[in-house]
């Protein structure tokens, strides 16, 4: 029983431990897509790196679909590991930019 409980406990602190480096390698790190200082994006990934560009990105999003404007985040990016653009990205975030007010 004691033996079942350790490798249990020992399973469970790596799933964790997995699950945890996985969520961290996807978000963090240096900014390679929003580089501009003068977009908000930008100004987020300087701040905070992609977790901050991310969080602002979502933000921006939400406000757009208050206004009536729908985007997703695989409308514009073909890769949510490295966040890779589609051809149409920078287009629609001009867009998703202009959705930002009513």
């Amino acid at each position: 029983m004691i033996r079942f409980v350790a490798k249990l406990s020992a399973a469970g602190l790596l799933a964790v431990t997995l699950l945890v480096g996985a969520a961290r390698a996807g978000d963090e790190g240096k900014c390679t897509i929003a580089t501009k200082p003068d977009t908000e994006t930008g100004k987020a990934c300087a701040k905070g790196g992609r977790a901050e560009a991310k969080k602002e990105m979502k933000e921006m999003v939400k406000k757009a679909k208050a206004n009536g404007q729908k985007f997703t985040c695989d409308g514009c990016h073909k890769d949510l590991d490295n966040y890779a653009l589609t051809k149409n990205a920078n287009d629609d975030y001009k867009k998703l930019v202009a959705a930002q007010t009513k």
